[in-house]
């Protein structure tokens, strides 16, 4: 079955006048945030085309040390060097990119101008470090964090005046940044934002999800995850759209397992594994308060780290499987059944594989 890579071989030299941007393109752009800018795009408004910011970051960064970064760092690479010779994609103008990361915040954005003139902001994700995940879960007792801040001042500050037509979207955590964003931005910013993806991103707090600045924007929301979905379920959410992927565990998580026909995702309904985790999920969150949820969170995170887990690879071997499974009696019973789905859910392709 055909992925993004497919998608770009066979639509890439489309304009955008010829075959409209659609949520395939905006996954794709989605992914580029991933990239590491830093001294190849301005971090103000000097433009610079994708084709000529990618071939940069080819010629300059150690991309050995790049493929250690992530689980799909070397399909991201390959879709680098794909795109930046289609002319869907090449001219696309990159500008106002953004990284910083300290000890309690990861984010990192870039605007992009497609060659209609339609205006991208789109948000980095998290890797499969357990520190990124961990600042995931904390969004489950606190709002806003840091990131949901500096995501809300980024978009203030990218989108000028003459400026119409715009997509807010990511990936994972991006995709949760892209819908806070939208809801606390600029109102005139608010009334040109065209869509918002969210790619198997978390969702909101209860509060925030009944708030007026929600109800502003959640029609134009897409929120996109795989069949086989954590990330995308964890908090509240709206109507999501569950679409087909080529993995039965964490790793449906990546966009390069999404599988696509006639040039549009597969739709799936969630998997019964999915389906028991998302109950859980909202289970415990009407079982415990921010501040019950907080202490919640730091508990399974020291525990994760107890057993030597430090990424999400880890959590897919049997012996870490085991341990889960072996030393989960200590944790109260909302919480045990919340990480037993989570358990299970890893377990199950194990034994399918």
């Amino acid at each position: 079955m055909e992925n993004i890579i497919d998608y770009v071989k066979h639509n890439g030299n489309y304009t955008y006048y010829e075959k409209e941007f659609n949520e395939i393109d905006a996954s794709i752009l989605s992914l580029i945030s991933y990239i590491n800018f830093n001294n190849i795009v301005s971090p103000k408004k000097n433009k610079k085309t994708l084709e000529s910011a990618l071939t940069e970051f080819l010629n300059s960064y150690d991309l050995k040390k790049f493929k250690k970064e992530g689980f799909t760092r070397k399909e991201l690479l390959t879709l680098c060097k794909l795109i930046k010779t289609k002319s869907r994609y090449k001219d696309i103008l990159l500008y106002n990119y953004v990284y910083k990361i300290s000890s309690d915040e990861q984010f990192s954005a870039l605007t992009m101008k497609l060659p209609t003139n339609d205006i991208i902001i789109t948000y980095e994700g998290t890797d499969q470090n357990l520190s990124g995940w961990e600042e995931d879960f904390a969004m489950c007792y606190k709002f806003p964090v840091a990131a949901e801040k500096d995501a809300i001042r980024y978009l203030n500050k990218s989108i000028s005046l003459l400026d119409k037509n715009i997509y807010i979207l990511g990936h994972s955590k991006g995709g949760h940044l892209a819908i806070v964003a939208s809801m606390y931005c600029n109102p005139i910013i608010k009334l040109k934002i065209k869509k918002i993806y969210n790619f198997d991103g978390p969702g909101l707090r209860m509060k925030e999800i009944k708030s007026s600045k929600y109800k502003t924007i959640y029609k134009k929301i897409e929120h996109i995850v795989p069949n086989y979905s954590v990330i995308g379920l964890l908090l509240r959410h709206g109507e999501i759209k569950s679409i087909k992927s080529n993995r039965h565990d964490l790793f449906a998580h990546s966009i390069f397992t999404w599988e696509i026909k006639n040039d549009n995702f597969i739709l799936e309904g969630l998997s019964r594994l999915s389906r028991n985790l998302d109950e859980s999920i909202i289970i415990w969150l009407d079982e415990h308060s921010d501040t019950e949820r907080e202490k919640i969170v730091n508990d399974i995170f020291y525990y994760l780290k107890k057993q030597n887990i430090y990424n999400t690879t880890e959590l897919t071997k049997l012996k870490n499987i085991l341990l889960l499974i072996k030393n989960r009696a200590d944790i109260d019973v909302e919480t045990r059944n919340l990480l037993s789905n989570f358990v299970k859910f890893n377990f199950d392709y194990y034994l399918n594989n």
